[in-house]
């Protein structure tokens, strides 16, 4: 695990809400196909295909080859296993989807004044783009009127669009020691935009010196953007250079074919990318808390090409979607027979959907003989 350490003083506004409480994207922005390396903070997936059901709840930036920037209010209480990052221009279209394997919020961060809010994120392995350049010169006061640009994946439920990268600009209007505000430009980031970049031109280069924060409740009043330079000697730059030493996590060599029902697991490092080592009353097992521990079958697009639902299995271009199987389904056992109301032999809670693998031979041949045994008794009462 990448431990960075370190406090930066300074003081946060207390009182407004992260950006990120209420359901808007970046005010008065546009929708882009650039900027890649911003990406889309979501819930890891289950269900194909991709983008189907999944919260969008933060953006982040891409720092370094496997390093994204983001807020620490994003983390919350989830785990690094329960998220991925989305690389692309929506996340209802095809793109790359990174495994995230380690969080790291500023070990100061006080979640009631948003003091410290910034976090880093470990990739399994370097996404398909360039990371951004970090701005090393220290923001001063002088950079206030300064028009800067802000993008985000905050949802726009006014276009029906649950994840659309946006960007607009912003206007610099008070610096801190820790922290910078803006007012709109004519935009400012709001829900879902958490973590995104704020950007300068310097030197011809374009440059990443803030993430997004916080803002007024309605994101038309004025934003907050957390100073990333401030934090770059003793938190941000040391993680960055214990990253690059670090060796990327091993592509997952679980095949989709095995059968999951039977190998137990103690831990989630022992279960494939996206699942999590579960407790099922037949013992631990890999699987999905919304969908407990299951078995992959045939390969699909959407829930309609199988009997259940159609799940993904791994992560990043080697992600794939198969039908699946829950294990309960396979290896608890048949409900008792019980008696029909016309006095025959009726399975309790026939209303179940079958088994996909159907019944066993000998499954068949005890419900065969506790029917012929309730029927025999029946007869001699």
């Amino acid at each position: 695990m990448l431990v960075a350490a370190g406090v930066a003083g300074g003081c946060a506004d207390a009182g407004e809400p992260a950006t990120g409480d209420a359901p808007a994207a970046i005010t008065e922005g546009t929708p882009t196909d650039g900027d890649p390396a911003v990406a889309a903070l979501r819930a890891r997936r289950a269900l194909c295909p991709q983008g189907h059901g999944v919260e969008t709840f933060c953006s982040a930036v891409l720092v370094a080859p496997r390093v994204l920037l983001t807020a620490a209010h994003c983390l919350s209480s989830r785990r690094a296993e329960e998220m991925e990052a989305y690389f692309g221009a929506n996340v209802a279209l095809p793109g790359y989807h990174a495994r995230i394997v380690e969080a790291h919020p500023h070990p100061a961060y006080d979640p009631d004044t948003r003091q410290n809010d910034i976090a880093l994120l470990l990739l399994a392995a370097p996404p398909p783009v360039l990371p951004v350049a970090l701005r090393q010169a220290p923001l001063e006061a002088g950079a206030v009127g300064q028009t800067i640009r802000i993008v985000g994946f905050g949802a726009s439920f006014e276009d029906g669009d649950p994840g659309a990268k946006q960007t607009g600009t912003a206007v610099i209007t008070s610096v801190d020691a820790t922290t910078f505000q803006t007012a709109p430009g004519p935009s400012l980031a709001c829900s879902g935009d958490s973590g995104g970049p704020a950007l300068l031109v310097e030197d011809g280069v374009e440059q990443a010196f803030g993430i997004a924060r916080s803002g007024d409740a309605a994101c038309d009043g004025f934003g907050v953007h957390t100073r990333i330079d401030v934090y770059l000697e003793e938190f941000v730059g040391p993680y960055l250079e214990a990253a690059e030493a670090a060796t990327p996590a091993s592509p997952d060599a679980q095949d989709p074919g095995e059968d999951f029902c039977a190998r137990t697991c103690a831990e989630d490092a022992d279960c494939p990318t996206g699942m999590l080592c579960l407790p099922e009353v037949f013992g631990k097992r890999c699987g999905y808390p919304e969908l407990r521990s299951g078995v992959f079958g045939e390969a699909c697009s959407v829930s309609a090409d199988c009997d259940g639902p159609c799940v993904a299995f791994g992560a990043g271009a080697e992600q794939t979607c198969h039908c699946f199987t829950s294990c309960r389904e396979l290896l608890l056992p048949p409900p008792e027979p019980e008696p029909s109301s016309s006095g025959g032999c009726a399975l309790a809670g026939q209303a179940r959907a079958p088994s996909p693998v159907g019944q066993s031979a000998a499954a068949l041949a005890l419900l065969a003989l506790a029917c012929a045994r309730l029927w025999s008794a029946r007869r001699e009462r």
